[in-house]
Formats: structure tokens, C-alpha cells, sequence
């Protein structure tokens, strides 16, 4: 269905970032899977799809460190923009939580959460501008830009010790929607806010009271967002009680 499309995928190891490499790889397209540790990545790539011929790799970068100054022209930055120049999607879905009332937090461990958390996908996302409008103009394709929130990003939702965390991801929607104005729809900029998946960091946190939802269900809404051509701009919801847009 997606055979000659590659999507960059952060977050690759686990959680949600892997499955939803398996979902586009079985979809038909190449997958390029970005986390910190090589190893994890190296078992992962043997578990994707060939199925369509296409080409799976990987790109080992700790993504916190992206912010840091004169990265981008190391070897390991120029290897990282390099990755978007034949690719047409980019998927932000590395994070990291923790769950902790604010007061307890170290200085260090708010700002790795807004490093990972915000600053980096609006970094990625600006990496991979030019090269997809490149991209898109030889081959008609759309790009896109598929951002992973949270329902903690949402008024009403709370979750106490999750405060970093939340504003990290509430930042996420503001980026995303003006991003795709800015865009004009020359790229699509999208949002998926999952509720509690239990695969992961924060489902394993303890944050009980948001309601919970399957690694399958919020894979299928990042998958129905990428195919969808008509969504821009929009923040969907994946809690288990249907797939629907917020705004």
C-alpha cells in the first residue's frame, strides 16, 4: 500500500516507537528506526517486514543531545539529517517521563523531560523539512509529521506527578498545530494523544487514573492518520473508546 515511502521513526526500541515500526514496514514501507542503544535497534531491524522488498535501517543518537551546542556538526548530527533525505514521513515518538511530584525533581530531570519531550521534535521536524519538500516534489507524495502526545496534554485530564511531563506534551500540540499552518499543507502535521499504554514508561508509572489503551489501537490511529490526507493540523485521540479528533 506505502511500497517507495520511508518513514523515520524515533522512539524505535519499544513501546509504541517499535510497534508502529512493524505496523509501516508490514504496510510496505522502509523503515528508518532512530534510539539510543544499538543493540536494541540492531535485534529490531531483523523483525521488520521485508515483505515488499524494501529497506530497513537504523541511526543511533541519544536524542537529548541534539539541543547541545555545534551538534549538528558533528558526525553523528550530519549523519542525523542525512537520514531524512529520502524519506517522507517522520514520526516523534521518543520520550521519557517522570513520575514524581515536582518538588522531589532534580533540575536535570525536568529539563531531560523537555529536551526529549519537545525540543526535540521541533528540532527533528525542522531537519526534515527541506529534504521532504525535495522529496515531494519529485514524487507527488505528501509528506508528513506525526507527533505522539498525550491525553495528559488535554484541559481536564490530570495526573498528579506528571506536571513536567504534561506541559512537555501540551507544548507538543501548540507545536504541531502551527506548525501545520505554517506549512500550508505542503507537509501535514498531525497529533495522536494516547491514553495509558501499559507498555510503557509512563504506564508502567503508576499514573492509575487515566483510562488505559492497547499498543494495537494507538498503532492503528497513528496508521489512519499517515493515511489520511485530508488531516492536518489535527490532534486525535486514541483512549480506547474510538478513534475522534479534539479540535
Amino acid at each position: 500500500m506505502f511500497s517507495g515511502r520511508r518513514a523515520v521513526v524515533t522512539g524505535a526500541s519499544s513501546g509504541i516507537g517499535l510497534a508502529l515500526c512493524q505496523r509501516l514496514a508490514h504496510l510496505g514501507y522502509g523503515v528508518t528506526m532512530v534510539a539510543r542503544s544499538e543493540g536494541i535497534l540492531a535485534k529490531n531491524l531483523d523483525i521488520l517486514s521485508k515483505s515488499n522488498g524494501q529497506h530497513h535501517q537504523y541511526t543511533v543518537v541519544d536524542l537529548q543531545n541534539i539541543s547541545g551546542p555545534g551538534f549538528l556538526e558533528t558526525e553523528n548530527g550530519k549523519h542525523l539529517k542525512s537520514i531524512f533525505s529520502d524519506a517522507n514521513v517522520l514520526v516523534n515518538c521518543a520520550g521519557v517521563t517522570n513520575h514524581n511530584v515536582l518538588s522531589r525533581l532534580s533540575t536535570e530531570a525536568i529539563t531531560t523531560t523537555i529536551n526529549l519531550n519537545l525540543v526535540a521534535p521541533i528540532l527533528l521536524s525542522k531537519m526534515a523539512i527541506m529534504p521532504f519538500l525535495k522529496t515531494s516534489r519529485k514524487t507527488g507524495i505528501t509528506p508528513s509529521i506525526l507527533n505522539i502526545s498525550s491525553m495528559l496534554s488535554i484541559s481536564g485530564v490530570a495526573v498528579a506527578g506528571t506536571s513536567p511531563y504534561a506541559a512537555s506534551k501540551a507544548g507538543l500540540l501548540g507545536f504541531t498545530q502551527s506548525l501545520a499552518a505554517e506549512l500550508g499543507g505542503k507537509i501535514r502535521v498531525n497529533a495522536v494523544l494516547p491514553a495509558l499504554v501499559p507498555e510503557t514508561a509512563m504506564g508502567k508509572s503508576g499514573a492509575k487514573s487515566l483510562p488505559t489503551v492497547s499498543l494495537d489501537e494507538v498503532v492503528h490511529a497513528c496508521e489512519k492518520v499517515l493515511g489520511d490526507e485530508e488531516l492536518n493540523g489535527r490532534f486525535m485521540v486514541a483512549d480506547g473508546n474510538g478513534y475522534r479528533s479534539l479540535n
